[in-house]
């Protein structure tokens, strides 16, 4: 008996769809290919694997005892065909990183641009996710590497430092306490434009709950709190980096005192899998870059002359 995976594919998508028409068009080939996929298979299993009938097609009871093996082989055929791209990723020199939304807009842009001039060989793969996602993304072998605030580290993760960042108010140049000493206390009286309702939480964890932050706004994107704190509807709070953004919309940072607030941004890595000789060689240019460039006093003012510029051949 020589099954094939094209017939466990056929088998499964016509169980599935219950259709011989919309498998094959799943499958993008016609009906009778795939009835023929589905004949060989029952000739070789010697069993019936559906009841035939003329509205639709369900699993006979010999199917519905090969459906649970057959997809579990498919399962972990597809899995071996990941893991062989993952060697030829390997060999070609690429890394895939993933990062949350804010880091993925602002320094790694410019992180991955300089490490491609160093390193012409190596292809770097940038996917930006929800924080909640970004250690998931390593565990399922999305990605290799990750960025972004601090958490605590799940199940098979490993947490480097990336760098540290001032918690700043991030508003328009005209606010009264926008470019002058300004505390928490005063903050806490101005709307804030919060980017998830458990971002502000973590700050009155810091700073004290009493007397609690006036909301405006509850976003879930940073460019939308800087739009509205652009438009004059509040302040939004973030790491000093952030400027880097937020510069474009015509905001400016103001450091909050008593007290000074410092954020980690996290590198987010792989316990059980090794590194590839490719990601190994980013993540060490990553540690080094942000000692050579304090993403503090980066902003998009000088975002394009820190990077690399352009050779046309």
């Amino acid at each position: 008996m020589q099954l094939t995976l094209r017939q466990i594919e056929a088998f499964l998508t016509v169980a599935n769809l219950r259709s011989f028409t919309a498998a094959g068009a799943s499958l993008h080939i016609t009906q009778s290919a795939v009835s023929n996929l589905i004949k060989d298979l029952e000739a070789q299993v010697g069993v019936p694997l559906f009841d035939r009938t003329s509205r639709f097609v369900s699993l006979s009871p010999d199917g519905r005892e090969l459906y649970t093996l057959a997809q579990k082989a498919f399962h972990e055929f597809l899995l071996m065909e990941k893991y062989a791209a993952d060697l030829s990723s390997l060999r070609s020199g690429r890394v895939r990183i993933v990062g949350a939304p804010l880091i993925a807009c602002t320094l790694l842009p410019l992180l991955l641009a300089h490490f491609k001039k160093s390193e012409p060989g190596i292809r770097v793969e940038l996917v930006d996710q929800p924080m909640a996602l970004v250690q998931s993304s390593i565990q399922q072998g999305d990605a290799e590497v990750g960025f972004g605030p601090a958490r605590l580290p799940e199940t098979d993760i490993t947490v480097r430092q990336f760098f540290t960042t001032p918690v700043s108010m991030l508003s328009r140049p005209d606010h009264p306490l926008a470019g002058r000493y300004s505390t928490w206390n005063e903050v806490k009286k101005v709307p804030v434009v919060a980017v998830g309702r458990e971002s502000v939480g973590y700050i009155a964890a810091d700073v004290g709950t009493e007397p609690p932050f006036t909301i405006g706004h509850v976003v879930n994107q940073m460019p939308t709190a800087f739009a509205l704190a652009a438009a004059g509807c509040g302040v939004a709070l973030a790491g000093r980096f952030s400027l880097m953004l937020a510069r474009g919309y015509g905001l400016v940072a103001t450091l909050l005192h008593e007290p000074v607030l410092h954020r980690e941004m996290h590198m987010y890595l792989p316990t059980a899998r090794k590194l590839s000789d490719a990601a190994t060689t980013f993540v060490d240019f990553a540690l080094q870059f942000v000692k050579n460039y304090d993403p503090n006093t980066l902003d998009s003012a000088t975002v394009t002359d820190l990077a690399p510029a352009f050779h046309v051949r």
